[in-house]
This record gives C-alpha cells, structure tokens and sequence, in this order.
C-alpha cells in the first residue's frame, strides 16, 4: 500500500543540526573522541535547589495534568520576572501560557495568527525553524538579510523594504541564534515604530536574555511605548538555567494575543510535565548565583574562541555579545559550509553546523557552540588550524578526506 505525505511536508527537510549531531554520535561509537560545538544547549548540570523542587512535588504526588496554562505558582512568578526585569506587565491568568519547550510556543504563537499567504520576516541567518513553522503554518516566510559587516544586527530600513499588505509578522530574536548579536534599544525603537505603522505581530523570543556579556544590555520590545499590544514574549528555561532536557518554555503577552495561543496548546500537549514545572518556579525564585556562574564561564570560553579563530588565516569573526555561539566566516576557504562542518568533522573531529543550517545568508558561516570546556575549546582550535593548513596544502578539495 502507497501513503503519501501530508503536501505541507513536500518542503520540508529534517533538521541539519541533528545531521551532524547524529553522524558524530556514530563516530563516537566506533571510539572517535569530538569536541561537541553543534548543539545549542549548556553543558552545565541543572542547579540542584531546581532539581529539588522538582523532587519535591514528584514526592508529594504532583504528577497529574494541571491546568492547560500551567501551574499558577509558575504563571505568578513568570509575571514578576517580567515585570521586574523586563518592565513588562502581564496578567498571570490570562497573559501566560506554560508550553513544552520554546518551540511549542513558538508553534503555537504562528498557528495561532498566521494564514495561508501571510508574510511573515524572519532575521536571515537564523534558527531554521522559524522558516519551516511558518511553512508548516501556511504563512510565507520572508528573509531580511543581516550582515557580517553590520555586526549581525538587523536594519530597520531592510526591514521596510520587505514590507507589503500581505506581512502580518515579524520574528526577533535578540540575542540571536547562530550570531550572538544583540539588538540595541536604539534600533528595537525603530522596528516598534515600523511594526506600529505597518500593524505588525512581533514575535519576540528572547530565551538568551541572560547570556549577555559585558556592558551589553538586553531589552525586550514589549516593553517599548504601543508594543506591549502586539507582542509575544517567547522565553524559557532551557538555556539559562541548563534545563533544556526538561522541555519548559512559556509565552507571554496581552489576553488578547494568549488565549488563541493557549487554543493552540490546548489540542497540542494540553499541559507541560507538572512536577517539572515546580523545579521552574524554583529556577525563578532560587538563587540566580548558578546563572552568574555559568555565564562568567561562557565569556571565558567566548573570549578564548575569538581570539583563536582571529589569529587564524582566512578566518574572520564578528565578536559576538550574547548567546553561547560565535559565527565565524570561512568564505576565504573555497568551500561551500556544508562540506567545510563535514570536513571538520571528519578531519578535526569538530562537530559544528553549517551556516547553511540557518538560511541563505548564512552560506559560508560556521557556527560553532562554546558551551564544551575550556581545554576542549582550546584542544579543537589547534585541530581546525592543522586542518585549514591542510586544506591549502590539498588545492581545497572536499573530495580529498
């Protein structure tokens, strides 16, 4: 018997990410040891008072469906942290909604509001899924180029020139995934005041708030004058607080942008883990020190990944602000960027991704993950220099490994 596919998935392909992910975990199988640098995750432990928490309610029998928008101890202090640290006010009755893991969220803010043959921008490179939810979805996604030379960050003018009647959404994503840019408040003002114009949704995920380094400050444009209305806060607890294996993330925002959302939710997971998501009311109200830690680890390694990739030829590298990813260009190198992460898989047991991974604009980019120790950083550089000498030595040909 022939089944065919759902049309949507004609265009669809799986994750490139996991590509390379899956192919390094074969080659760890047959004893390879890799220097991990794909995986957009921490590579912390989740701190014990969170893990705790959730012991604690598994142990009191916490283990039911709770309410399709979560627990309401974790919508109440979902809405003081945003209004404490974003200057966003929220009503954690009718403005939040618990999901499983960012991406559901993300999946449900689009469902929720995008038709078939409504436009939405999406900053280019960047996480892919937004691209293929969008498509998913009906909706035609719509790339705004960023620019190695502009430091990765968005320009409000690209962001006119792609506008028609038919763009209803705009997707942020500060800081951002795979550059490590962070939109300044200056330029967040001007896409407000072009989304206030031109009546845009503004989906606004900010799951790397925290991992900022430097004087560098994150701002949410919800909380910019005529934004809190037509914005959808996306956030979560995977990155901050190395809690990605327990698939917690949240939207927030106005009633009237939540509740379709929470539609979406509710025939799609109905709730998140509940005992789970006792552990994030603790990663909230618990001691931030943990995060402090972390992030302090990071700008270490952060500091270390820059300084190699620049000291090395034909290597240029834009340093980045936030996130745990640098971008660096290897356009000099001759290859396109799938068969360089090959390469260096291969060759430097390096396993990183493709720009290709995050879109058009991100031909000729590798983003490369720090979130492995620092030796193991240091160790993989010396194995990329070698294998880009080797490279020169080969007449850049792929068909040589």
């Amino acid at each position: 018997m022939t089944i065919s596919t759902a049309t949507r998935l004609s265009k669809i392909p799986f994750s490139s990410i996991r590509e390379i992910f899956n192919e390094a975990n074969e080659m760890e199988k047959r004893g390879i040891k890799l220097t991990h640098m794909e995986i957009g995750r921490p590579d912390f432990d989740t701190p014990l008072h969170i893990k705790a928490a959730a012991n604690d309610a598994l142990q009191k029998g916490f283990v039911h469906y709770t309410a399709n928008q979560g627990i309401p101890e974790l919508r109440e202090v979902i809405a003081e942290k945003l209004k404490l640290e974003n200057n966003v006010t929220v009503d954690p009755n009718k403005g939040v909604v618990v999901s499983v893991g960012c991406k559901e969220a993300i999946v449900g803010a689009i469902f929720a509001f995008i038709n078939p043959g409504d436009e939405v921008l999406i900053p280019d490179p960047a996480w892919l899924e937004y691209q293929y939810i969008v498509e998913l979805a009906g909706g035609i996604p719509v790339s705004i180029p960023l620019h190695e030379t502009e430091g990765f960050i968005l320009r409000p003018n690209d962001v006119r020139d792609k506008l028609n009647q038919r763009t209803k959404m705009i997707i942020l994503n500060s800081p951002h995934n795979p550059t490590g840019s962070v939109l300044p408040e200056k330029i967040l003002k001007e896409i407000a005041e072009i989304a206030i114009e031109a009546n845009l949704l503004v989906l606004s995920d900010e799951i790397y708030e925290k991992l900022i380094y430097g004087e560098v400050k994150h701002v949410s444009i919800a909380s910019l004058p005529g934004m809190f209305e037509r914005t959808v806060i996306i956030n979560g607890f995977s990155k901050a607080y190395a809690m990605d294996g327990w698939r917690l993330g949240y939207a927030a925002g106005p009633e009237e942008l939540i509740q379709p959302i929470l539609k979406v939710h509710q025939y799609n997971t109905s709730s998140a883990t509940s005992f789970a998501q006792y552990g994030a009311v603790a990663a909230y109200i618990g001691s931030q020190e943990p995060v402090y830690e972390m992030v302090k680890e990071f700008d270490n390694r952060r500091q270390l990944l820059i300084n190699r990739l620049l000291e090395m030829e034909n290597v240029s590298c834009v340093v980045p602000e936030g996130a745990f990813y640098v971008f660096p260009s290897f356009k000099e190198v001759g290859m396109s960027s799938k068969e360089l992460a090959t390469f260096l898989l291969r060759e430097a047991q390096i396993a990183c991704v493709p720009g290709s991974a995050f879109g058009q604009y991100g031909e000729g980019y590798i983003r490369m993950a720090y979130s492995t120790d620092y030796e193991q950083i240091n160790q993989a550089m010396d194995r990329l220099d070698l294998a880009l000498k080797q490279l020169r030595v080969k007449g850049n040909s792929i068909l040589e490994v």
